[in-house]
């Protein structure tokens, strides 16, 4: 077999004949030292380091033993418990949220961009085993998508390794504190339905839209748009579109309520 040569992203390693042992080519010594500053990093020291090491290994290393040797399946595992540990989350801190609401919230913490961001900043990338030719393919975005696939095999390896208490205290540690402010935009994304539920919940009713005033002609026009409550007037919002002005004005409402005590 025609031997090809892999990194940890910074540095480079022969890749492993079939039936040798992985650890045997990097070194034993070298490979201990990296896994023990990633243990350091993560604030888990795990009891089978070939867990972590499979973690943080591409399949472009080990094509041919990829299922046990490449992190592919840990990942599969890692993105199910980051799921659940972030629904129970959104679920506990906003218990006010519609299902839509959550979901969105859901949708947007376990995105690529996002766990990628987590991984980043956790500092994971450098101790990401990729083939060298495979590793001059990637782009910036299959740069990210690989940091994110590693986070969650690292969070299936430390389920494996350590239990679901220590892989939960680890998700808590590192990716839930994001919640709160992805839960935020998110939230203030939709200020219409928010507007609706609070609305809805004291009165029973609807709030209601209406074009107070236009100005303007062609690319410079501006609406002014009231949102009411039965005929009592919440707020007014004013944009380039009746619809952004609503939700300018649904904003404003949720606002005024928020500084009365009300939402």
């Amino acid at each position: 077999m025609t031997e090809t040569r892999t990194a940890f992203i910074v540095s480079a390693r022969k890749r492993p004949k079939t039936g040798e042992n992985r650890s045997d080519i990097i070194g034993h010594m070298e490979t201990d030292d990296r896994l023990a500053a990633l243990e350091s990093l993560l604030g888990v020291t795990f009891r089978d380091r070939s867990l972590l090491l499979r973690a943080v290994t591409h399949h472009s290393c080990c094509p041919e033993t990829a299922v046990h040797d490449s992190y592919d399946t840990l990942e599969f595992l890692g993105d199910a418990i980051i799921g659940a540990h972030v629904v129970e989350y959104i679920y506990r801190s906003f218990p006010d949220a519609s299902e839509g609401e959550m979901t969105s919230i859901k949708s947007e913490v376990v995105s690529r961009r996002i766990l990628a961001k987590v991984g980043q900043r956790l500092g994971l990338f450098p101790y990401i085993l990729v083939d060298i030719a495979n590793l001059r393919t990637f782009n910036e975005r299959s740069r990210d998508s690989l940091c994110a696939d590693v986070l969650e095999a690292i969070v299936g390896a430390i389920q494996i390794d350590q239990g679901a208490e220590v892989a939960r205290d680890f998700v808590a540690r590192v990716i839930l504190p994001i919640v709160p402010q992805l839960s935020q935009q998110t939230l203030d994304a939709n200020p219409k339905g928010r507007l609706q539920k609070i609305v809805l919940h004291r009165s029973g009713n609807l709030p209601r839209y209406r074009v107070i005033d236009q100005s303007g002609r062609n690319n410079d026009r501006l609406f002014t748009v009231g949102v009411f409550e039965h005929d009592v007037l919440l707020a007014l919002g004013t944009a380039s579109s009746i619809k952004e002005a609503g939700r300018m004005a649904a904003r404003q409402a949720l606002e005024l309520m928020h500084e009365q005590g009300i939402a």
